[in-house]
């Protein structure tokens, strides 16, 4: 089952993802990459693993639908232009997720906790369904970003662990989602490690 929120793919798991064609950027059958600190060759197909997850960060304490809007505090989401509080929900048994939408509707951005998935592998492996897409690190964790500004939309999938990781969707108005996507997504790894 999958879910469209403000035009980005949401709520599936990631080979639902993979099998339904739908995604936030325009497919072709050739990725091209853009690197920052995890080095890919670019024009290169990826290699079949994802990059290593060296730090495991353990989610288990937002792992409920009552908590995972806690991922980010309701201070920094005021900072990020995001308003408080976010609207939790789940899909049992698949994640949970988060849903902060700015009041004027310019910005939105939809986190989810994927508690028993390896996302990042599961991403990494269909990087060439995507036009835009970098390798990122996103304050130690390993990730990739699709979709490259100026965007509406734009996604950070991040991985915790083997078998869990964080999927981030945002959308702006003002072409800036991948900023805003990538801001969220560190403060969201600097809360998950401690460093908040």
């Amino acid at each position: 089952m999958c879910f469209l929120v403000a035009g980005v793919l949401t709520g599936c798991t990631p080979d639902e993802r993979k099998d339904t064609g739908s995604t936030s950027t325009t497919p072709t059958s050739t990725a091209r990459s853009t690197t920052t600190s995890i080095s890919t060759p670019p024009s290169t197909p990826p290699q079949t693993s994802p990059p290593p997850i060296t730090r495991p960060l353990d989610p288990s304490r937002y792992a409920s639908e009552r908590t995972v809007c806690d991922l980010l505090t309701e201070a920094q989401a005021m900072e990020l232009g995001l308003p408080s509080p976010g609207d939790p929900s789940s899909i049992e048994g698949t994640f949970l997720s988060c849903h902060r939408r700015h009041a004027l509707a310019d910005r939105e951005v939809n986190y989810d906790l994927w508690l028993d998935s390896d996302l990042l592998g599961s991403t990494y492996r269909g990087l060439e369904e995507y036009e835009d897409w970098e390798l990122r690190d996103i304050a130690g964790q390993p990730a990739v970003v699709i979709g490259a500004d100026p965007a509406r939309a734009c996604r950070v999938d991040i991985g915790l662990g083997k078998r869990e990781g964080i999927e981030l969707m945002a959308s702006d108005d003002d072409g800036k989602a991948c900023a805003v996507a990538v801001a969220v997504a560190e403060q969201i790894v600097r809360n998950l490690a401690g460093d908040g």
